[in-house]
């Protein structure tokens, strides 16, 4: 065959499969409507959580002060027959030691000041740590290895960074090395 020819018909082929493939387009109309489009997600947050942001809503823990009868009132006068039975001061619930569990979510941080085993012990390290203006709760009974022992905490605090700076302070008021743990 002629090399012409060949040129030829296979240009004649390109054009027919173009107008094959073009020509209905043109004819075509466009559709009135575009198909809907599923609803887009909801945007993420600009931000992610972030523990400092809870600074400033945290309450200090502050102790307690014993119950003062008004000023005006005149004393009370005495009983005229003693009590029956008298009323036993009232011993903090025992909480048995448990291993620290892995936690999600927003963490705390305390000091834990000494474990002791005298109550009366316990009371004089938190008043120390509350006249240093401390925010110290009142001891803790745990029972570790059959053994009762009342644990003197300071805080908690968001930030362990914020509990690391107090464990110089804690350590000379105790007397004792303090080490900073999870809360609770």
């Amino acid at each position: 065959m002629d090399e012409g020819l060949k040129k030829r018909l296979i240009g004649a082929a390109v054009l027919a499969s173009l107008a094959v493939i073009f020509i209905p387009m043109l004819f075509e109309e466009p559709p009135s409507q575009p198909p809907p489009l599923p609803p887009l997600p909801q945007k993420p947050p600009v931000q992610d959580f972030a523990s400092a942001m809870l600074r400033e809503e945290v309450p200090v823990v502050t102790p307690l002060a014993p119950a003062k009868s008004p000023p005006n009132l005149p004393p009370a006068s005495p009983p005229s027959k003693p009590p029956v039975q008298s009323v036993a001061p009232r011993e903090p619930a025992l909480v048995r030691a448990e291993p620290i569990k892995a936690r999600t979510g927003l963490t705390a941080w305390v000091v834990q000041a000494a474990s002791l085993s005298s109550r009366e012990s316990a009371d004089r390290l938190v008043a120390k740590l509350r006249q240093a203006k401390l925010p110290t709760p009142d001891p803790e009974l745990v029972e570790i290895r059959g053994k009762r022992y009342f644990r003197v905490r300071v805080g908690p605090v968001i930030e362990r960074a914020e509990a690391e700076g107090l464990l110089d302070k804690v350590s000379s008021i105790a007397g004792a090395k303090a080490q900073v743990r999870q809360y609770p």
